[in-house]
């Protein structure tokens, strides 16, 4: 068993029982500083540059042969393609011939949280020497407890014990961000990329202060920031018509039926609804709802209609001749393409103590999707406790306990 002192400590986020690295430059340098020398093998260089991209370690085996290591802080489904690219170009490059022995056969570590069950299949023809290794990091009572072990015969190969930190303060470390957000960007005018930049300070923020994992991904020409791909959180875009930056945030929203049980049910006729929102100088001016997430659908604001800029949209059209043309006086045509005023959104929401700034709103968005999240683990966790009969009387010392 191997304890580190505080010095050497990784940052990391935890999540109820298990912890992840920060990111994945912080599992780089546990890796190399700690690691290594665990499992016999010598760091030769990071993040060395070859003619199929970076490896992030070259090592040097115990007997002298080159080892390629590529990490990974998230389970991944390419790595094996990614480190045989590697290794189809520095057997030709051979790099460090001074020190490696390359009569021996050079060595593949992958390094995951877990695999694809697929990489078994593909390890079964697989002809080079591969190795699949696992980690997972515990989160125990004194110390997080760092594992690694052989993901194909589950055999433990290290045991690393990592020391509690408290009170230290970890500035907010942003990831890289995808390709495409770099060319969304590009389009951008100057405040458009504030805004931009900041959504993506204060999502990872949040993240890091309050433990949750927040992933961050390109679909298509979008950015979307999620929890998973079922539970969205942020997106950001580019609207060709207007050739203006597009946000849509995931708000707690309720339908037209919705709305009139609303205030006697707050909790029971809200869902989460994708919205978008129109910026003017750092303050929210409008909300859009997007029916069924179809961003292609044309969403217009009253004065964008009042200066002719768009048609009416469908929809909101055949609203409009049932209801004499009176949009902007009625409620029903903001569900049917037209944004609603800020003011309207919180009124109807009734949460009418948001002050529109988009900090605000972001936040807004970022603590709904906590709150969601933590009643689906309740949820899953009463759902999995053992159930028991209750009679009459039990059941009603618990609603009284419950009214109380």
């Amino acid at each position: 068993m191997v304890s580190l002192s505080t010095h050497a400590n990784p940052r990391l986020r935890v999540f109820g029982e298990v912890a992840e690295f920060e990111t994945e430059q912080q599992l780089e340098q546990f890796f190399l500083d700690i690691v290594l020398p665990k499992i016999g093998l010598k760091p030769l260089a990071s993040q060395y540059t070859c003619a199929q991209g970076i490896c992030d370690i070259l090592a040097l085996g115990p007997s002298n042969q080159l080892v390629i290591i590529e990490l990974k802080n998230v389970k991944d489904t390419h790595v094996t393609e990614q480190i045989t690219r590697y290794f189809d170009a520095l057997i030709a490059e051979k790099p460090f011939d001074l020190q490696v022995d390359y009569t021996q056969p050079i060595e593949l570590y992958t390094v995951c949280p877990d695999y694809a069950d697929s990489l078994a299949m593909t390890l079964k023809y697989h002809r080079l020497n591969f190795n699949p290794l696992a980690y997972r990091i515990k989160n125990e009572q004194q110390f997080h407890r760092f594992e690694l072990r052989n993901w194909l015969t589950n055999e433990v190969i290290a045991h690393i014990e990592i020391p509690r930190v408290q009170n230290t303060l970890i500035t907010t470390v942003l990831p890289e961000p995808p390709k495409a957000f770099f060319k969304l960007l590009e389009k951008c005018t100057d405040p458009e990329r504030s805004q931009a930049n900041l959504i993506r300070q204060q999502i990872y923020e949040f993240s890091q202060e309050h433990n949750y994992r927040i992933c961050e991904r390109a679909d298509g020409q979008w950015i979307r920031f999620e929890r998973n791909k079922q539970h969205p959180i942020a997106e950001l875009g580019w609207d060709s018509q207007r050739a203006e930056l597009v946000i849509h945030l995931w708000l707690p929203f309720t339908t037209i039926n919705g709305r009139l049980n609303l205030r006697r049910y707050p909790e029971k006729y809200k869902r989460t609804s994708m919205m978008r929102v129109w910026i003017d100088t750092g303050e929210i001016k409008y909300v859009g709802y997007i029916h069924n997430s179809r961003r292609r659908w044309l969403i217009v604001t009253i004065q964008e209609l009042k200066d002719e800029r768009f048609p009416i949209p469908t929809k909101l059209n055949k609203w409009l001749k049932y209801r004499e043309g009176r949009y902007w006086l009625s409620m029903g045509g903001y569900w049917k393409g037209l944004a609603m005023p800020f003011e309207i959104y919180t009124e109807t929401m009734d949460i009418s103590d948001l002050d529109s700034s988009f900090r605000s709103v972001i936040q807004l968005a970022l603590k709904h999707s906590l709150d969601r999240a933590t009643q689906q683990r309740n949820r899953k966790r009463s759902e999995a406790a053992p159930s028991s009969e209750l009679n009459l009387a039990d059941a009603m010392d618990i609603q009284g306990a419950l009214d109380g």
